[in-house]
């Protein structure tokens, strides 16, 4: 089973045991706002003023019943809809809600040939945009991250990272000790410098803008794209800053029905294996709080198919403005980037869904990126320090199932405050936003079969919990689907039942807050 939403799309599609769904997702758009896409390269739209989106969400459901702030709402509709006067792409091009807010092969190749993703392929003046058999074959972006002033032959090339739990994972250290420096004042993107300005993640729109949405290669602000106000930038981050969870775990009190996962819990703390000291409790900073940026070495790991084209090569934070390679990525004795070596700690606790790993993309599973640092690349990199991380292939299994097992009790609470919002809009709102609770429910069904994907991909894994799963994809498949409000909330709530099942049954501790960004799409 699985679904795909494709928002600032006219369609959605649910693909429901071999069957196939097809009609309007109208719950994309703010409230009396059209849910046509994004204009085509070369079309223009009229504007929609940030008074506008203002209105409209003051009205919609998730705001009048205190669910979701205006702002966040206006800053949603932003990112999710405002291709910002350039070639057709949004933020959802590469951050999709019904993908976990990242892009992988496999997504990429359900896409229709006139999505905004592939411009490069259907726009003569942006052929060098991307390497559109890169993007294709592995999930792959062009980045012009070290400077636009080449950006056919000064790139490089990266995976998509995926926009969940934000709030806990761009705090840079007061004054950095980690080769970095401030600004940039938060740690975005991989390398930890991926937004212009201030370096916030209120900037990043800015930089995304400038480096995706351009209608050329020359990047005119005004002509090729037009920039986001300060205001928009406001709402924008207040939106991002509130998708997925907004709380760290305390894995010294967790506790995982699974042997095997509870056993790579405690691999996990154990100072030896050295895991919780980059990933403390799984997330995504160290001991004190902040993000910290590492050279591990993954760089040497990449996928062949690029050294075989012979391209640039990725030196990560830093960089920017240099006319010539200060950094020798791959450990030959020949400077071949731009930057210091070092990428920032992504967060753990979403990690199982959001694969393939790494900047590179060249892990394809959880196991195989933990498997990674037991390697000579790693070892030979300063944070290997000369030895690889002690594990054998029993602790790489637990590990992988412990963190299978906290994603998918992730999914589940993330599931759970989608269907609790949508048993409060149907009890205010009967049959009227049907399309909005529809497409709740849709994205609800994604988060369970996330957590099912999760634990079934190894064996024996939560089998009690899969059991419960299995009950909630089928009652949200039907609470998709229902016409009947009445029906639709009896399906509603008997997943919720499931669902909180299922949640109980992987283990005790594992409780997180879910921003209200979570109910938009």
């Amino acid at each position: 089973m699985s679904v795909i939403a494709r928002c600032g799309k006219a369609s959605w599609v649910v693909v429901l045991w071999g069957a196939v769904l097809a009609g309007g997702l109208d719950g994309c758009a703010a409230p009396g706002e059209d849910a046509s896409p994004p204009p085509e390269f070369g079309e223009t739209r009229q504007a929609v003023t940030l008074a506008d989106r203002t209105a409209s969400c003051a009205a919609d459901p998730r705001v009048t019943l205190g669910l979701v702030s205006v702002e966040v709402c206006v800053g949603a509709d932003l990112f999710f809809r405002d291709a910002f006067g350039g070639n057709g792409r949004t933020c959802a091009s590469c951050h999709p809600v019904a993908h976990n807010f990242t892009i992988d092969p496999a997504f990429i190749a359900t896409l229709p040939a006139s999505d905004p993703l592939f411009v490069a392929e259907t726009v003569p003046a942006l052929a060098g945009l991307e390497r559109p058999q890169l993007m294709r074959q592995f999930g792959l972006i062009l980045e012009n991250v070290d400077g636009l002033d080449s950006p056919t032959t000064k790139f490089v090339m990266r995976s998509v990272p995926h926009t969940l739990a934000l709030a806990t994972s761009v705090t840079a250290q007061a004054v950095p000790t980690d080769g970095t420096t401030r600004p940039p004042n938060e740690r975005t993107g991989w390398s930890g410098d991926g937004a212009p300005n201030a370096g916030e993640l209120r900037d990043f729109q800015t930089g995304a803008v400038t480096q995706h949405y351009t209608r050329s290669l020359a990047r005119v602000s005004g002509t090729d794209f037009v920039l986001p106000t300060a205001d928009e930038l406001d709402r924008i981050v207040a939106y991002m800053r509130t998708v997925g969870r907004t709380n760290e775990l305390d894995l010294t009190t967790v506790s995982l029905s699974d042997a095997g996962a509870e056993a790579g819990r405690v691999a996990f703390l154990d100072p030896v294996k050295r895991c919780n000291g980059c990933h403390r409790n799984a997330g995504a900073n160290v001991a004190a709080g902040f993000n910290r940026n590492f050279d591990t070495g993954v760089e040497r790991a990449r996928i062949p198919d690029l050294d075989s084209a012979g391209l640039p090569r990725d030196g990560g934070f830093g960089g920017q403005g240099l006319a010539s390679f200060n950094h020798d990525a791959d450990g030959d004795g020949i400077n071949d980037s731009f930057g210091n070596g070092t990428f920032n700690t992504p967060p753990l606790i979403e990690a199982a869904d959001t694969g393939p790993f790494f900047h590179t993309n060249a892990f394809a599973t959880i196991e195989a990126a933990i498997g990674f640092y037991t390697s000579a690349a790693f070892a030979q990199s300063p944070a290997g320090g000369g030895n690889p991380i002690p594990l054998s292939a029993a602790d790489i299994a637990n590990l992988g199932r412990f963190l299978r097992v906290i994603n998918a009790a992730m999914n589940c609470q993330l599931a759970l405050a989608r269907v609790d919002a949508l048993v409060q809009i149907i009890g205010d709102q009967k049959n009227h936003a049907r399309d909005q609770q529809q497409t709740l429910a849709q994205l609800a069904l994604v988060e369970v079969n996330d957590a099912m994907a999760d634990l079934s991909a190894v064996a024996a894994l939560n089998a009690a919990a899969q059991a419960s799963l299995a009950d909630a994809q089928a009652a949200l498949a039907d609470a998709a689907a229902q016409a009947s409000h009445v029906q639709r909330l009896r399906s509603a709530q008997r997943a919720g039942s499931a669902i909180t099942a299922a949640n109980a049954a992987l283990g005790t501790g594992m409780i997180f807050t879910m921003g209200p960004g979570s109910l938009m799409f």
